[in-house]
């Protein structure tokens, strides 16, 4: 007769003459797949994995207020103010792809740009649509590295990075900046201080890097310094530097600045030939109808064939053939 006692014991419990016997075919082995051990945890419920993931906060959500047709709710300043400490690092950018081209995905950029750029941290990036991207870097000085790359180009397609802001919307986003080199020109040695460098570049932009022979003081007429402008403000020829007890002008020149419309806030033409402004004349041909209004035609008036008189043609054609045949 089989003894449970006995074998589900401890080992010090258990008979000589059952311990003697194989592991593999014993009846210990069998039951031990069958009752679990405490070193065995039993696996959670779902709720339960899902109460320990959710966060219960203390304090109560805001309460949502209708106004007008609207459902309005206010949020917390508090967190508001963490999420923009944490966008500090980032960067947006849009991918420009020529009519044809076949989409990129996110794992296809982000591949691409690993082979260009090359970082001191790691990195990140976010699809929002629209070939609008959004970067986030681990450094600052990583952000100044990609960023003063202006525009890199994909082969297909050119990716267009630009400054992060607050209450982004594709929808409305103009593009408006540039990088530009500028040069502050006869500034005394004792001012070419990288901290002091960035400190005038910054009047006029967002500085990103400064040149080489700058920084390696090989040419002492002008400082030469790369900086992210806006080019729908007003730009300053002239600043005033100023420190303790002292202050002196110094000129400031724009490297090539490109082509920036005023009235449609596009990059790539000057407001003389935008076609918003200046619409281009149409070749096609405008009736009036009964209603008083224009109606342009889709399609050029056709010319219809229309016999032309020819009475001497015929007559001579008549006389060649009665010589020939008579």
């Amino acid at each position: 007769m089989f003894d449970w006692q006995a074998e589900l014991g401890t080992p010090a419990q258990v008979p000589v003459s059952l311990m003697a016997r194989p592991t593999s075919t014993s009846a210990l082995d069998m039951v031990a797949k069958k009752i679990p051990t405490q070193a065995t945890a039993p696996k959670p419920s779902f709720a339960q994995a899902l109460c320990d993931s959710t966060v219960i906060y203390s304090e109560p959500f805001p309460s949502p207020v209708i106004r007008g047709d609207m459902l309005l709710v206010k949020i917390s300043k508090e967190a508001y103010v963490c999420g923009l400490e944490a966008c500090r690092t980032n960067l947006w950018g849009r991918l420009m792809l020529n009519k044809g081209d076949t989409p990129y995905s996110s794992k296809f950029v982000f591949a691409k740009l690993q082979t260009i750029c090359i970082l001191s941290g790691p990195w990140s990036l976010r699809s929002l649509g629209r070939g609008f991207y959004e970067f986030t870097f681990a450094s600052h000085e990583d952000l100044c590295k990609v960023w003063a790359a202006g525009t890199v180009s994909l082969k297909p397609g050119v990716l267009r990075l630009f400054e992060w802001s607050k209450d982004f919307n594709m929808h409305t986003q103009r593009q408006t900046h540039a990088q530009v080199w500028i040069c502050l020109w006869e500034l005394p040695q004792e001012y070419w201080m990288e901290r002091t460098l960035l400190e005038i570049a910054g009047v006029v932009g967002t500085p990103l890097l400064i040149d080489q022979v700058t920084k390696n003081r090989l040419f002492g007429l002008y400082a030469r310094i790369l900086v992210d402008l806006d080019l729908s403000k007003y730009f300053f020829y002239e600043v005033m530097v100023e420190r303790e007890g002292f202050v002196f002008p110094i000129a400031i020149e724009y490297e090539r600045l490109p082509d920036f419309c005023t009235h449609c806030k596009s990059i790539g033409h000057n407001v003389n030939s935008c076609h918003w402004l200046h619409p281009r004349k149409e070749d096609k041909q405008a009736q009036k109808v009964d209603n008083g209004k224009e109606l342009v035609n889709s399609q050029k008036q056709r010319n219809e064939w229309k016999p032309k008189d020819n009475p001497d043609g015929i007559c001579n054609a008549l006389f060649i053939y009665l010589i020939i045949f008579c």
